[in-house]
């Protein structure tokens, strides 16, 4: 994945260096130039020095192609337009906060806007949200493996396509669909929306196309 950190502070110096360790494309970006001594030799990712809600660092940091952003400024408020903008604006897929306050962080969660807070500060947190999460994962295997049962998250590209047109027949077939917290069984003219996760049946030979066809 390419993931964003903002904030290089003791959270954002655990998570850079968690995510490298993963092998993970990681950018971090902060104000004072003096926090970037605070990551390790094992960071393997680019430093960015600025204001982490400024749109011509953001763009520096080339937000629009990054699968992550993870926004751990000391600021709340830092925090709140961070990520405003990378999931208003940039559309980046999976956006993550700091918040201290726990009423902003239950009206971002409404958002779709993942966060962490004091009480659940761990990396292991974030990681389990972005295994969760991620754009393509296998969930299953049936039988001798041949039909294996896919989790994907549908990207901008394909928004309005409906699930007929995400049919191969006996190659891939949408099984079912969740969307703001509900799930469905897809209806052939039903059309896919940014951010649904989609769950789609394929067969094993088919997988490189499947992802081909869903652009990831």
């Amino acid at each position: 994945m390419k993931v964003l950190v903002i904030g290089c502070g003791k959270f954002g110096v655990r998570m850079s260096e968690h995510l490298t360790r993963k092998n993970h494309d990681v950018v971090i970006v902060d104000k004072d130039p003096e926090s970037f001594h605070a990551l390790s030799e094992e960071f393997t990712g680019r430093t960015i020095c600025g204001i982490g809600y400024d749109r011509e660092i953001l763009e520096k940091a080339n937000i629009s192609a990054m699968d992550v952003v993870i926004s751990c400024a000391s600021s709340d408020s830092t925090n709140a337009v961070v990520a405003s903008i990378a999931k208003n604006v940039f559309h980046v897929p999976t956006v993550i906060a700091r918040m201290y306050d726990p009423i902003r962080a239950k009206m971002f969660e409404s958002m779709g806007i993942y966060t962490v807070s004091i009480t659940r500060l761990g990396t292991d947190n974030v990681m389990d949200y972005l295994e969760d999460n991620k754009s393509w994962r296998v969930i299953r295997k049936l039988g001798n493996d041949d039909v294996q049962v896919v989790k994907v998250r549908v990207p901008l590209a394909l928004e309005g396509m409906t699930f007929s047109e995400l049919t191969v027949k006996g190659k891939m077939t949408p099984v079912a669909v969740e969307r703001q917290g509900h799930s469905m069984l897809p209806d052939k003219d039903m059309c896919c929306e940014y951010n649904d996760m989609l769950y789609l049946a394929v067969s094993r030979d088919y997988l490189m196309q499947a992802r081909d066809m869903m652009q990831l």
